[in-house]
């Protein structure tokens, strides 16, 4: 079920990992460059993600007409003020 923006994040994080151990264990500071290029592409990636997560969200609300929450509790008390006979 995963998007390729999902996609793209994961791998994006991988990359970022590989470089920030040859950064932290080897000293490389070309290493850290790459890292820190990773580390903007996960935000940008997050970011495409994060819209279209919100996207997604707002069309399910829209699917179920506005309806959000639990039914109302349907009582004899609402009956009694209809102006409606009740069997007794």
């Amino acid at each position: 079920m995963s998007t390729e923006s999902h996609d793209k994040l994961i791998r994006a994080f991988q990359e970022y990992f590989k470089w920030q151990d040859k950064f932290e264990y080897s000293g490389s500071d070309a290493a850290g460059i790459k890292a820190r290029y990773w580390l903007s592409e996960i935000r940008n990636f997050a970011s495409l993600r994060r819209n279209e997560v919100q996207a997604k969200r707002q069309d399910r609300k829209a699917a179920r007409k506005g309806v959000i929450g639990r039914p109302k509790k349907v009582s004899n008390a609402d009956d009694d003020e209809s102006g409606m006979d009740l069997p007794e």
